[in-house]
């Protein structure tokens, strides 16, 4: 979701300050192009999409939420061009209808799957930028939802470039300020259920989180975001600290989602992904809740 505003306005002084040291720069972008050139191993998955209306509907709804596909690749899912930002790069969000310029026709269902699952291309090596190690977790109805969802997408025209790492992307990347390198950072032994229905607990708000640890820090309780430049929102504390959501009853908390509304009556930065948070489910929006109530009150600032 954040991930492509991210990487446009954020940059490391202090690694700018390292490229002058050539050593130091050559090391860490070879370090990633061996990363990313290198074949995990791992096969098709055996899920398929179907064309049901209500796993379609399903896997329409991961991707207008917590999946985060249509802000990235357009309510059409025909892609997205992306800016060239010199060092960093240029990270379009490809077209992924059968359309002329698409990819849908490249992968089967299998390696749709996998990609979903473990953040490996066609090729069987990692994909850049995609943030795939946020929804990694999905159960396999999920990400037979979200496929078949994506089959079900009437064609779109429209050819994007491909994604090109610049030498300051790789090093940010390998220094865990930007994750570009998206296979490396997914745990593929991690136990995947066949199903797991939404429900609002503690637990499964853990997984839908994950999607907010790159603004929020692994804490939860934010703060600047290192390298990020000055009109950059700060983001919040999320943790139940008085710095934080001590005070957030569940009502406020869904009202806030409703409304993009602060408690404080300022309107939520465009930043935040608020219209992806308003389409989640009540049990979405409960297990986020109870996650978020559940952690350990930390100041802000500590991420």
């Amino acid at each position: 979701m954040f991930w492509k505003k991210l990487l446009l306005v954020s940059a490391s002084g202090i690694v700018l300050a390292a490229l002058s040291g050539g050593v130091f720069a050559l090391i860490e972008a070879s370090a990633f192009d061996a990363s990313v050139d290198k074949d995990y191993g791992i096969a098709p998955l055996d899920i398929h999409a179907v064309t049901d209306p209500a796993v379609i509907a399903r896997g329409k709804h991961i991707a207008e939420t917590f999946g985060g596909c249509l802000g990235c690749h357009g309510d059409d899912l025909g892609g997205k061009p992306g800016e060239d930002i010199g060092p960093l790069g240029e990270v379009p969000a490809p077209n992924l209808t059968r359309g002329q310029g698409g990819v849908a026709d490249r992968y089967s269902d299998g390696e749709l799957a996998r990609l979903l699952r473990h953040g490996v291309r066609s090729s069987g090596k990692s994909l850049r930028f995609m943030p795939a190690q946020d929804t990694s977790w999905l159960p396999d109805d999920d990400v037979q939802a979200v496929i078949s969802f994506v089959r079900s997408a009437p064609p779109v025209d429209r050819t994007i470039a491909e994604t090109r790492i610049g030498l300051l992307g790789k090093i940010l990347d390998r220094l865990d300020a930007i994750p570009l390198d998206v296979a490396r950072r997914i745990d593929h032994a991690e136990p995947r259920p066949k199903t797991l229905p939404a429900q609002p607990t503690a637990e499964y708000g853990a997984k839908l989180a994950r999607a907010c640890i790159g603004c929020h820090g692994q804490h939860f309780s934010g703060g600047p975001i290192p390298g990020a430049p000055s009109e950059l929102p700060i983001p919040a504390n999320l943790t139940p600290h008085e710095t934080g959501l001590a005070a957030l009853s569940e009502a406020d908390w869904n009202r806030i989602l409703d409304t993009g509304i602060k408690r404080s009556g300022v309107p939520i930065n465009s930043f935040m992904p608020i219209d992806a948070l308003r389409a989640m489910n009540a049990a979405e929006r409960g297990a986020l809740y109870s996650f978020l109530r559940a952690l350990p009150p930390r100041p802000f600032g500590e991420r």
